[in-house]
């Protein structure tokens, strides 16, 4: 093959950065077995690897758990010989049929298209191949005394030739260590809709490989992020769609450009811990811009696949891994806008709106509480957030690496805070703020509020000429109770005592039964809830943590807590804590981290509970 063929392959590179305005540039790919690529075959202990089947659909497959089972022949050829399933994987099947009589198939004319993706997660080191199949066989391993059982597990041998290799960077591969293992496939299942085992494995990975074919070429690569990155997308049909975002990389676009051309795509999910497998192929969608974030929320560009055949094999890995450390580039899991709790959805203000910071009011060194006044006359209702765009102030442009800053790379700068303050608005006007004004109160916890608490801190603070973007307010997590004597109760832990806040006004202090388990560091803020709200220290239960002996402003907060009628017990709250509420006690709101709500909802079995998903 030529350079110029090479470059061929790719024009479905060219449609992609045309689309998103990326200007053209060089395609590094070689168009041989690369120096780089032969050495990183011999040290890489996986190897994922794409074939089409006999009606042209992609699929993909990952093999290895040693080093040497794949190594360069010469001439650009490579040998690969390695332990495989015997049965159920689609890319073994694909290549040399399901016997094991060690017949050789070998391929006439150019070839079977075939890719792989060298892979070490220890080092985050991978290189791309492509190219054609020459010959391959598999047969059993009953001279190897690995196997114990010749039905479950075999050796598989290929040679190919290579027309292509890429190096790629190390962004978004989680580190581990593999180490091999006997393969013994069971079916669990191969049907569309996914079944809730698939669908939970979907959910669970960090790491899938996907590949593509622009009908010249193919592509193997992988995909990885946070698990739960890849968001199965529930229909009337059940689960027969998934979603998941493209994060910045070298704007290349192979896969994507694929896609363009081809839009077909075969994957797999490993599981590195039961060596379980859900392989897939489909066909695709790309999502970009304002698409992209109406099905996914804060991406704007987004891969949709559509499921056409799927099977999910037990036990089917040749290997195992462990859970190492995760890369720094990774992201927050963006959930489909179809997951969101209902009413969740930003509602989004036809003008733009925009907020001005007035102050700061700092209640501990990690937690405060900032007023804004809005720039158009918006209105919002008690247990609403607001969603702010700083990507003005922040967003410094695309760039391949920034290991100064990794996640800024796939950061859009927008966030979601509970509005903490009562809206000015009738029947439960705030005599502290003016209609157009609103606080949130939160905790530095990243690099958005740490630019929000610079801001707005210090001598030289800066507050009032900092104007952001307001892109709505919406969701529904009002604390209310349906009747005069109704009794509620709220259990809340750090700032998640924030959509308490603006309901207060609204609300019986006498009926209302609070549980908050807050660091000694943060006592502060009950200090000024309480102070700012009359009576509210009489329903008040405070589970302190963390007290550290001889701290005299902590003990000073304790006092003034203890001397209001608050009631303080030095530990975690648990189940005692609750025992003889359930008949006095209407409803139950929970806003606490996910582990502890999950216990506190096992507590409240059988009880009318509200809780907020934050899925945004």
């Amino acid at each position: 093959m030529t350079f110029y063929q090479a470059l061929d392959f790719h024009q479905g590179e060219k449609l992609m950065q045309r689309k998103l305005h990326v200007p053209e540039m060089d395609n590094p790919t070689i168009p041989m077995l690369s120096p780089q690529a032969s050495n990183m075959l011999q040290r890489a202990p996986l190897l994922a690897f794409g074939t089409l089947d006999s009606e042209g659909r992609p699929w993909t497959t990952v093999w290895g758990g040693r080093t040497g089972f794949s190594r360069p022949l010469g001439n650009s050829t490579i040998g690969i010989r390695t332990f495989v399933a015997l049965k159920l994987d689609p890319v073994v099947e694909a290549l040399v049929g399901q016997g094991v009589e060690g017949e050789i198939v070998k391929e006439e004319g150019e070839g079977r298209l075939l890719s792989g993706l060298a892979i070490d997660l220890d080092t985050r080191k991978r290189v791309k191949l492509a190219g054609r199949m020459v010959a391959g066989t598999l047969g059993s391993v009953h001279e190897d005394d690995t196997a114990k059982d010749d039905s479950r597990q075999g050796v598989l041998q290929i040679v190919a030739r290579i027309d292509e290799t890429l190096g790629n960077c190390p962004k978004y591969l989680n580190r581990r260590e593999v180490s091999p293992a006997t393969t013994d496939p069971k079916l669990i299942s191969d049907s569309v809709p996914l079944g809730e085992r698939a669908v939970e494995l979907v959910h669970k990975v960090d790491l899938m490989f996907l590949s593509t074919s622009s009908g010249s070429s193919m592509d193997t690569n992988h995909r990885g992020g946070p698990p739960g990155f890849v968001r199965c997308l529930s229909g009337e049909d059940g689960y027969t769609r998934f979603v998941y975002p493209e994060y910045s990389g070298n704007r290349l676009y192979q896969s994507l450009g694929n896609l363009m051309l081809e839009p077909k795509a075969g994957f797999c999910f490993p599981d590195f811990e039961t060596g379980d497998c859900l392989y897939v192929t489909g066909t695709t969608g790309v999502l970009f811009g304002k698409e992209a974030a109406e099905v996914m929320p804060r991406s704007n560009l987004a891969v949709r696949v559509t499921i056409t055949a799927a099977r999910l094999v037990a036990s089917v890995l040749p290997f195992r891994g462990n859970t190492g450390e995760y890369s720094p580039y990774n992201p927050v899991v963006r959930y489909l806008a179809t997951e969101q709790a209902s009413g969740r959805t930003t509602a989004q203000n036809s003008n733009q709106v925009t907020a001005k910071l007035l102050a700061q009011t700092s209640l501990t060194p990690t937690i405060s509480r900032f007023k804004f006044a809005l720039s158009n006359a918006t209105s919002y209702t008690a247990g609403q957030y607001v969603t702010i765009d700083f990507s003005e102030h922040m967003d410094i442009g695309y760039s391949h690496m920034r290991d100064d800053d990794p996640r800024s790379l796939n950061d859009d700068f927008v966030r979601t805070f509970t509005v903490s303050s009562p809206p000015g608005m009738p029947p439960h006007p705030s005599k502290r703020l003016a209609d157009d004004e609103f606080e949130i109160t939160i905790r530095k916890v990243g690099v958005v509020t740490d630019f929000l608490f610079k801001h707005g801190l210090g001598p030289t603070a800066k507050g009032s000429e900092l104007e952001v973007g307001i892109k709505g307010f919406g969701g529904s997590f009002v604390v209310e109770q349906t009747g005069e004597d109704s009794a509620v109760a709220f259990i809340a832990a750090g700032v998640g005592i924030t959509p308490l806040m603006p309901c207060l006004p609204a609300i019986k202090l006498k009926n209302l039964r609070l549980f908050w388990t807050l660091r000694a560091a943060d006592l502060n803020v009950a200090v000024d809830m309480v102070e700012e709200t009359q009576d509210l220290a009489l329903s008040l239960t405070l589970f302190v943590t963390g007290i550290s002996s001889g701290n005299k402003e902590q003990d000073a907060a304790m006092d003034t807590l203890k001397s209001s009628g608050v009631q303080i017990v030095p530990r975690r709250m648990d189940r005692s804590d609750l025992d003889g509420l359930s008949l006095k006690i209407e409803r139950w709101y929970v806003c606490t981290g996910t582990k502890q709500r999950s216990i506190i909802l096992e507590w409240l079995s059988g009880q009318e509970v509200v809780y907020e998903d934050y899925n945004f």
